[in-house]
């Protein structure tokens, strides 16, 4: 069974496709062996082997309302009977043995049938003594005046049939052997292959109607799932692909609606904040105790951090930056060169075999933030790059890492550490919230490990099959 799925194409439309064919090609073929059927059954019938198979099946059952007595009187009759010239038959053809036999056993059971289940019948080789048979090629209709003696024409073969009467008793019986038909001509497999190939054609046509309105309901799935605006689907197809699509289209509309109605919302907060912002900042300058008014002022800025991040978040969803060709070495060297200016140490191992297409500042400000968290966690920060059918980024850092059943949970917006991350280093809680928000935007996933040797290593897989969509 596994070898068989591994045989069948991955996609819906070759899936139906090869079904469809090939239910088609097997209908051809029981055609096919039902047009072979039925020509070997006229051949027998029209070939006298029908009458030679009715005369048998007459004589037997004649033969088994008698005594035993008359039976063998009956026998003894029939076995004296002579050939009349108008049974003999034109010159027979050569034909295999194998075929012989096939129509040998089309006799059979055609005799068989006629007779029903209380009759036995076989056949074989003439190997009974020719006393003990009832030669049906020697029974004539009506007694003709003189009876010459006529010989069987060459390659003329002839077969004994048993028939095992309800008591059990037998009569043999040898008859010529059934002819076969006419061969099967040539031309209708020409003609079945045209048929074939023009079903093909439609089905082909057919199934692509089927699946193309499928697959372009997937890639606008996907296309939305990482962030980007798809333009509304044509609604095409069968009715229920039409609604799937409509109803694809105007979830896709409301998505859309409600991420600029909270962006919106959250724009016009940090404006509106920005005001009584200022007069409590002017405010608390005035307070004379320098440590309240510290505390104060870190409060305020922490709430407009907190409040700018929040923005941010909601921008980046909403991002129109197009995708282009990024080279992830150069920007790993950008953010080693930028971070260096600091004083930060930012090493490098590996190298990308190709560009990335990717949007460039969504790209940069997430692993940005990831080489961010790891200086300020874990005192330096080593960026791995690991290129193949993934771009895999793994960003390690010294820190005391993360316990187990918070991996997942630090990228819920404004959620910190409080233990195991200093809180006097800043932030919002918002950096790894936004890196996996880009990360998925571009089809890929961001996930956080303890490493062994100690620290923290933040894992970005970015598949190159997502990016090139």
């Amino acid at each position: 069974m596994t070898a068989l799925r591994s045989l069948l194409p991955d996609t819906l439309f070759g899936r139906l496709f090869v079904a469809t064919v090939g239910v088609i090609g097997a209908m051809l073929l029981v055609f096919v062996l039902l047009i072979v059927r039925e020509r070997r059954e006229l051949a027998l019938l029209e070939s006298g082997a029908g009458s030679s198979a009715n005369l048998i099946a007459e004589t037997s059952q004649y033969l088994a309302g008698l005594s035993q007595e008359q039976r063998d009187e009956a026998r003894t009759q029939l076995r004296e009977q002579r050939l009349s010239p108008s049974d003999v038959r034109p010159p027979p053809r050569r034909i295999p043995d194998e075929q012989q036999a096939a129509l040998e056993r089309a006799f059979a059971a055609h005799l068989q049938r006629h007779l029903g289940p209380d009759y036995k019948v076989s056949t074989g080789p003439p190997r009974a003594r020719r006393g003990d048979v009832i030669p049906l090629y020697a029974i004539r209709r009506e007694p003709p005046p003189e009876q010459p003696t006529l010989r069987i024409r060459r390659f003329e073969r002839i077969f004994d049939v048993t028939v095992t009467l309800p008591d059990g008793d037998k009569a043999t019986f040898r008859t010529l052997a059934p002819r076969s038909g006419p061969p099967l001509p040539r031309m209708i497999f020409l003609e079945l292959g045209i048929l074939a190939v023009a079903l093909s054609v439609v089905l082909y046509a057919m199934t692509r109607t089927i699946t193309r309105p499928l697959g372009d309901l997937a890639r606008a799935a996907d296309e939305v799932g990482r962030g980007a605006t798809a333009t509304a689907l044509k609604e095409t197809g069968a009715r229920e692909l039409r609604r799937a699509t409509r109803a694809f289209n105007s979830m896709q509309e409301r998505l859309r609606r409600y991420l600029d109605s909270r962006t919106q919302v959250l724009a016009a907060m940090s404006h509106d904040l920005r005001t009584p912002l200022t007069r409590l900042r002017l405010r608390v300058e005035s307070i004379d105790d320098d440590t309240l008014r510290q505390r104060c002022i870190e409060d305020l800025d922490e709430m407009s951090n907190m409040v700018r991040g929040a923005l941010g978040v909601f921008r980046g969803l909403n991002d129109e930056e197009a995708a282009v060709p990024v080279d992830i070495d150069a920007l790993a060297r950008e953010l080693q060169r930028q971070h260096a200016e600091l004083g930060d140490d930012v090493t490098i191992v590996g190298s990308a075999r190709a560009p990335y297409v990717a949007k460039p500042l969504a790209l940069k400000r997430c692993l940005g933030n990831l080489v961010q968290n790891a200086i300020r966690h874990g005192a330096r920060a080593s960026i791995h790059i690991e290129d193949g059918p993934q771009l895999i980024l793994r960003v390690c850092d010294q820190g005391p890492g993360i316990p187990e059943d918070m991996l997942e949970k630090v990228f819920e917006p404004f959620f910190r550490l409080e233990q195991s991350r200093n809180r006097d280093t800043g932030g919002t809680g918002l950096g790894l919230s936004i890196a996996r928000d880009i990360a998925q935007a571009h089809g890929g996933s961001l996930s956080l490990h303890n490493r062994q040797s100690g620290g923290l290593e933040a894992r970005l897989v970015l598949p190159r099959e997502a990016a090139s969509r």
